[in-house]
């Protein structure tokens, strides 16, 4: 039976012992010992086995002949970005030592560059397209900028994805990020449905839904999400952060919504009409009387007479206020 793989160290720089893992994970995948690797890809197992210790970064031919002895046929300028990475993270770490070798980190970048065949002939592959996004004007920066410039303004563990993502201000960031670590980690969509069934699966159709929609993952979908990825738990953590970051601005700047005023109460002005309705009637009723009054002193030539038919039509307003509707329209 053969013996558990030593643990990565816990000082090792994040992108060396990210690299470690991705072969350490490759190589379970392919079930072959380390023995087996070593007759397949003509380096001797202690050279395999060290370059998915984590310690240092091992040279691009080992990793090819890792990567080419496990079987894979996927892209191989995802490990070759992945190694180059581990390589920049390396050569800015030994430079605030003040015992480094700085002509051994420029070899360990100019190994970065070209790659030996097993014939024994140097090769100069085309640089891949950088994934798009802010992963990719991170990466650029990283590679474009002095060391020394670098060292001013980043860590000595130069993160990319954490860097992309304290950048992040919109939803459409942080899904472009998580776009840009499905690429960078060679994954397909088929790829993470099938490994989402072993926490709880998630089809295709929703995975291709959420990378290219408008909206914010929910924070179950972004831990299955970076669990079948490979993110480690520990950098987890600036994931979750900058979901609850946006979200919390995305509340903060939406337009509050005013209540309407409330419409004025029909019974408060119920009183009101009341009265104009009773000073309406009132008016009609002195009009009418005094008209019949004026009709009669015409007739008879008697003032007498039109007074008192003029005070008995008047008289009759108490009657006209209790028979006749306060609201004459509504019959």
């Amino acid at each position: 039976m053969a013996r558990p793989e030593k643990e990565i160290p816990a000082g090792a720089l994040l992108e060396v012992a990210e690299l470690a893992r991705a072969l350490r994970e490759l190589r379970r995948r392919s079930n072959l010992t380390y023995r087996e690797l070593a007759s397949v890809s003509h380096y001797s197992a202690a050279a395999l086995s060290s370059a998915a210790s984590g310690r240092a970064v091992p040279k691009w031919e080992v990793v090819e002949a890792f990567v080419r002895g496990c079987g894979y046929n996927g892209d191989p300028r995802v490990w070759r970005r992945m190694h180059s990475s581990a390589v920049a993270s390396a050569g800015v770490a030994s430079a605030d030592s003040p015992a480094a070798d700085t002509g051994a980190a420029a070899a360990a970048a100019a190994q970065s560059n070209t790659s030996t065949t097993p014939h024994g002939q140097e090769e100069n592959p085309t640089t891949p397209p950088s994934p798009g996004g802010l992963l990719a004007l991170v990466q650029q920066f990283v590679e474009t900028h002095p060391r020394d410039e670098l060292q001013r303004v980043t860590s000595p563990n130069v993160d990319r994805v954490h860097t992309a993502l304290a950048l992040c201000t919109t939803p459409q960031d942080v899904l472009g990020v998580m776009r840009d670590l499905v690429a960078d980690k060679g994954l397909t969509i088929a790829t993470l449905e099938k490994r989402s069934a072993r926490i709880y699966r998630i089809s295709a159709a929703t995975f291709t839904a959420v990378l290219n929609g408008e909206d914010l993952p929910t924070t179950e979908f972004l831990h299955i999400f970076l669990t079948i990825c490979g993110v480690e738990e520990e950098r987890t953590l600036i994931w979750h952060h900058t979901v609850t970051r946006i979200k919390i601005a995305t509340l903060r700047h939406r337009p509050s919504v005013l209540p309407r005023p409330a419409a004025p109460s029909t019974k408060a002005s119920e009183p009101l009409l009341s009265l104009l309705r009773l000073v309406w009637l009132l008016l009609l009723g002195v009009v009418v009387g005094v008209g019949a009054g004026l009709l009669t002193f015409t007739a008879t030539k008697s003032i007498s007479n039109g007074v008192t038919v003029g005070i008995g039509v008047t008289g009759t307003i108490p009657l006209l206020v209790r028979s006749v509707s306060l609201r004459p329209w509504e019959r």
